[in-house]
Formats: C-alpha cells, sequence, structure tokens
C-alpha cells in the first residue's frame, strides 16, 4: 500500500504552479478558483488511478454508487485546498476565514511551554494549524513529511514562505535522524505534526476498520508517541466551501505509555482508536479526504 502512492510520479507542473500563484496573488482567489478547473479536467483524464481510488472511497463514505461528477468535485476540492495553503503561507491578507473548536487544551499546553505531537492527515488542510499561532512568535508547528513525494508543489510554498522548509522535518532522512530532530522540537516546546493517514514504504501497521472495511494505517506515530511520553493532540482543518475552514482540536492524551509486551497491541488500540476519530470528521466533510491512491485491502 505504501509503494501505491510512494511511486506516484507528481503529475503537477512547476509552471502551471507558479502561474496559479501569480493568479491568486495578482488577480485574486476567484480568478485562481477558475483556474484550477483546466487542472482537474487534466487529471480526471489523466490520472485514472487516482480516479479510481476516488471512486472507490466514495463510494464508501457516500454510501452509493458515486458518478464522475463527485470525482471532479473530490478532486477539486484538493485543487482548492492546495489554492488556500498559498494564502496560509503567504502572509499578506487572506481571504479565509478558519473557525476554531475545542483549542483550549492545546493553547494550554503551548502556555506551558510543553512540547507535543499533533496526529494530523490529509483530510482537508493540516495548514489551517497556522490560525492557532494568533500570529504568536511562541507558537511553532513542525511537521513530518515527505519532501520527494511534493516536490513541485513544495518549491513554491517555499517561494510563498521562506520559512517553510524549515518547518518541515523530512521522514525521507534516517529514523535516528528523524527521531532526534522530532525530541529536539518537543524539547524546545515546539508542536509537531505527523501524518497519521498514510504508510511510508517498511513501516510498521496495524489494519483497522475504516469506513466499512480494512485497511492499513501506520503504527510509527503511536509508537514514537509512546516513546517520548508528551501530550498528543488531534487536529482536522475541514474545507466548508466558499473561503471557510472549521479547525477542530482535540486532546487526544495527556501522554502516551509502552509498557513492555505491550508495545504494539497498545500501538494497535491508539491506532484504531485514531481511525474511528478520522472517520467521523471525514463523513463531516466527506470531498475532504485526500488519499488518491488503493487505501483499502
Amino acid at each position: 500500500m505504501a509503494e501505491a502512492w510512494t511511486r506516484r510520479t507528481e503529475r503537477s507542473h512547476p509552471f502551471v504552479l507558479h502561474a496559479v500563484a501569480w493568479v491568486a496573488r495578482c488577480l485574486g482567489r476567484g480568478a485562481a478558483r477558475a483556474m484550477l478547473h483546466l487542472g482537474v479536467a487534466y487529471f480526471m483524464i489523466a490520472a485514472p488511478a487516482a480516479r479510481r481510488a476516488s471512486r472507490d472511497y466514495l463510494a464508501r463514505v457516500l454510501a452509493r454508487r458515486p458518478r464522475w461528477y463527485h470525482s471532479y468535485r473530490h478532486l477539486y476540492a484538493f485543487a482548492t485546498v492546495f489554492l488556500d495553503r498559498m494564502y496560509m503561507l503567504g502572509g499578506a491578507d487572506s481571504p479565509l476565514s478558519i473557525a476554531h473548536h475545542g483549542v483550549q487544551s492545546f493553547r494550554d499546553c503551548v502556555e506551558r511551554r510543553q512540547g507535543g505531537i499533533i496526529m494530523v492527515s490529509h483530510l482537508g488542510s493540516f495548514e489551517a494549524l497556522r490560525a492557532l499561532s494568533d500570529r504568536r512568535d511562541d507558537l511553532t508547528v513542525r511537521i513530518l513529511m515527505n519532501w520527494a513525494t511534493g516536490a513541485k508543489m513544495n518549491a513554491v510554498l517555499q517561494k510563498l514562505d521562506p520559512g517553510f522548509g524549515d518547518r518541515v522535518i523530512d521522514t525521507a532522512t534516517a529514523d535516528v535522524d528523524r527521531v532526534l530532530k522530532v525530541k529536539a522540537a518537543l524539547d524546545r516546546g515546539e508542536m509537531v505534526g505527523i501524518m497519521a493517514d498514510r504508510v511510508h514504504a517498511g513501516e510498521r501497521t496495524v489494519d483497522c476498520d475504516f469506513l466499512g472495511g480494512t485497511a492499513p494505517f501506520p503504527a510509527t506515530p503511536w509508537l514514537l508517541a509512546g516513546m517520548l511520553g508528551v501530550p498528543v493532540f488531534l487536529a482536522f482543518g475541514l474545507y466548508r466551501g466558499g473561503g471557510h475552514y472549521d479547525l477542530y482540536c482535540e486532546q487526544f492524551s495527556p501522554g502516551l505509555s509502552l509498557p513492555r509486551g505491550e508495545r504494539m497491541q497498545r500501538a494497535g488500540a491508539w491506532t484504531q482508536a485514531y481511525a474511528d476519530r478520522l472517520a467521523e470528521h471525514v463523513r463531516q466533510a466527506p470531498y475532504n479526504w485526500f488519499n488518491f491512491y488503493q487505501f483499502w485491502h
């Protein structure tokens, strides 16, 4: 399953991405969103594997047979969320509104200058977490992500926000180096976001019940959280249409433990609990989930 997405060629063309960024900056979000239809139409034709994965997922979450326009809407939502990441990172006045829900426990952790782990996903926009900072200089959120799999998109985001790359901990680095970087960030009182809904090659997995089927979820985020013993939060930035997002944040645990001999059993229970919470939010915003590959067994 991991190889199904890590081998996927990034189809985006740098010129097109930079053109969208220019239109968004100079002509506004409405013009940029209109431009997105060209890219979505291209993907509907040129990316049959992503289209099939979209149909499989939508059939599960909508509980009916999806038509082509459902997948079109799904891909268009993905393109819109990427466009809005440009506004979230650009630093200029944003046309977006982000409502916060259940963020007090997160803010309390920041006030204590205590590092924590945020389990994020490919549901909506994790960049909506930036809204939690309220322009504060004492909150830094770093994200674990594979830089190479979205290198072209990341280059555009890096140009919009030169500090973007500094806040990324690349999962392509050696395991020990990655863990040391995560621990150093937590020791500084920073928050570290981990994608908890996509498996990397060679990673330990847990088969979870998810949207009526069995799917592999990564166990590594939960093993790492248990090893470090810091508070764990869940965050979901759901795109609601127009320029509005709802950011949901909840404390999953004040600190996970890993008793010897029960490590994988505990990690499995946490992973399933996370999959259940993810499913609840996915059903709230079914066109927001952006894993365009064969996810289920």
